[in-house]
């Protein structure tokens, strides 16, 4: 069968009798097959509340004007890397005490504790995390994975409540970070 030029790097495994003849397997990421990791926060361990929505990185580069007598000239300056939203299922939680808490809630208090006359403190052990966000292949197994490098919790929002509405409740999170990359030959 002939592809005339139209597979654009998307075409499949070609299980024909003829190994020479074979393509090499290509996997169209999903948005629905991923995992974003947060210590205690997100995804990992019982402690945690399972993830809903997330993104990954987004990067804009500021930019450096040149002018030069009667043109101006454009470069590349600081990369910018943009606040992504995590929205996490709200699940009641109880450690081995039968006590519950919330993990995002827990999270806030490393720099901002309310019921403690609102005393704030500067970033204090345990604020700042590296978060992991993994996208998966239709057997699991990891086809790319991105490391966010110092995240904190820029917003947090515990979300509404409506009586006439039947939706598990979410907790919604606007996560600042320095920088994210993706690890080179992982998969």
């Amino acid at each position: 069968m002939a592809l005339m030029g139209l597979q654009f790097g998307l075409e499949t495994n070609s299980f024909e009798n003829d190994p020479s003849r074979r393509t090499v397997a290509k996997t169209c990421l999903r948005r629905f097959r991923w995992l974003f990791k947060i210590d205690g926060i997100s995804a990992q361990g019982v402690n945690a509340l399972p993830p809903s929505q997330a993104a990954r990185p987004s990067l804009s580069f500021n930019e450096i004007e040149a002018r030069h007598i009667t043109e101006n000239m454009y470069y590349p300056g600081r990369p910018d890397w943009r606040p992504i939203n995590l929205v996490l299922y709200d699940v009641v939680k109880t450690n081995g005490d039968g006590a519950r808490f919330h993990p995002v809630f827990d999270w806030m208090e490393k720099i901002y504790v309310p019921e403690k006359d609102a005393s704030y403190k500067t970033a204090s052990e345990g604020l700042i995390k590296e978060c992991d966000l993994e996208m998966l292949s239709g057997c699991g197994e990891v086809v790319e994975r991105w490391i966010f490098e110092n995240v904190w919790p820029q917003a947090i929002d515990f979300g509404t409540l409506d009586m006439a509405n039947a939706e598990i409740v979410t907790c919604d999170l606007t996560l600042r970070y320095a920088r994210a990359y993706i690890v080179k030959g992982s998969s």
